[in-house]
């Protein structure tokens, strides 16, 4: 009995998991509107903004790791689901 309520809690945050996942993913699909509102040329006398090239960079990174780690998720899912999540 103790063994099928650790399971579907494994289970349930896996699937917190892997929706987490989802709803990152989907944050940064709207992050290109927010890059094109930067203005390369404005800058300040005390400290400079990224460009909106270094920003597409950063952005490109960001979903290679999270690309990563749904790919690491994925590869121990049946790990992830039979035991207790240790933090």
């Amino acid at each position: 009995m103790q063994i099928g309520v650790l399971n579907r809690r494994a289970q349930e945050r896996y699937a917190t998991f892997t929706a987490a996942l989802d709803m990152i993913g989907e944050i940064l699909g709207e992050v290109d509107k927010l890059i094109a509102t930067v203005d390369d040329k404005a800058s300040a006398d005390s400290w400079t903004t990224a460009t909106q090239d270094e920003l597409k960079a950063l952005r490109t990174r960001a979903f290679e790791e999270l690309d990563h780690l749904r790919t690491l998720g994925k590869k121990h899912e049946a790990e992830l689901i039979s035991r207790e999540w240790r933090f």
